[in-house]
């Protein structure tokens, strides 16, 4: 009992002292700000070379306000308070949709073959149907229902070129983009035309598409021989300096170079590489990384037209290296003939 006393006094000794801190602190908050107030008003300073100055004002600190969280689109919030209202919203919206078929010069495609799948209610989950393009190239898919609806064109003849191999459009969740029909503004899909195709040689070798490469990590250069798919002779230079595999983690620079002395390189990009140009070819390309400068990367892909030789020959090249392979793997195809046809038969 008498321990209890203690203690409750000793909370009522630490509640008091807490009280009177309080009260102090009250009393001498006003006196220390004018103090404070006094100083910055009407002090003086002398710098350094004997001039009298004003002291510099004091700088409130900014509050820093919260930042807004940013609002959600109105046709988002419609849709969810639709999928709360009905779990199968996103199958059950309507599906109409508009094409064209092209060619490479923007002329209609007749007879192309249409394929559509879109996901919706159905037993399986997927529905599809096809149709045709008519004389002007254009066809159409209407009264459906579902939530996105994927599109495949193409023709006997006819390569399928972008969005032709493949489009996917949203009919139901705003955040993924809807799509919105227009007869009058149909979605164009390109088809390229076949044209005579060339006897190439090609980097294929059993089941591998690509001639892989193996060049010493010191900078030492190996000739390449692509027609004959060797090394130790032949109109290319390959030369690299890599960290050994083991150390590549650790590395901070390295360098790969390719070398066509009466011929060179084109970078290109073309989704069908079939007509390679006939000048404008650079003897040299060379990648120098550092690690910390804003080029640097691990892995290099890169796709050129080639030439070499006299007379010249013409073929298409991709470069696939990276800092920890102990060579490259390039993938190509090359017209023996002198042709710069590239369109394989």
């Amino acid at each position: 009992m008498k321990r209890n006393n203690i203690l409750i006094g000793l909370i009522v000794l630490i509640g008091i002292g807490f009280l009177v801190w309080q009260l102090c602190q009250r009393v001498l908050a006003p006196s220390q700000a004018s103090s404070t107030n006094k100083t910055n008003g009407s002090q003086f300073h002398t710098n350094a070379i004997g001039e009298t100055t004003e002291p510099k004002a004091t700088t409130k600190e900014s509050t820093t306000l919260p930042t807004p969280k940013p609002s959600i689109p109105a046709a988002v919030m419609e849709y969810v308070q639709n999928i709360k209202a009905d779990p199968a919203y996103d199958w059950k919206q309507p599906i109409n949709f508009y094409g064209r078929v092209v060619d490479e010069s923007n002329e209609p495609v007749a007879g192309a073959t249409v394929s559509f799948e879109w996901n919706d209610l159905s037993p399986t989950g997927t529905s599809r149907d096809s149709t045709t393009s008519d004389s002007n190239g254009s066809f159409s898919l209407t009264n459906r229902r579902g939530k996105r609806l994927y599109v495949d064109v193409g023709k006997e003849g006819y390569y399928s070129s972008g969005n032709a191999r493949g489009a996917a459009f949203e009919y139901a969740n705003p955040a993924d983009g809807l799509f919105t029909p227009d007869p009058g503004n149909p979605v164009v899909f390109h088809l390229l035309k076949k044209g005579i195709g060339a006897d190439l040689i090609t980097s294929q070798y059993g089941m591998k598409p690509y001639f892989g490469v193996t060049v010493p990590l010191d900078g030492t250069p190996v000739q390449v021989d692509l027609l004959e798919r060797q090394t130790g002779q032949g109109p290319m230079t390959i030369s690299q300096v890599k960290p050994e595999f083991s150390n590549w983690k650790q590395a901070t620079n390295w360098s790969f170079r390719m070398e066509i002395p009466d011929g060179g390189f084109i970078e290109q990009t073309d989704e069908f590489p079939f007509t390679a140009p006939e000048e404008g070819y650079q003897p040299i390309v060379e990648f120098n990384f550092q690690q910390g400068q804003s080029d640097w990367i691990e892995n290099l892909k890169k796709d050129y037209y080639i030439k070499f030789g006299n007379p010249p020959r013409y073929g298409w090249l991709k470069l696939d290296t990276s800092i920890m392979m102990e060579g490259a793997r390039l993938t190509y195809a090359i017209n023996p003939s002198g042709s710069r046809n590239l369109e394989p038969k």
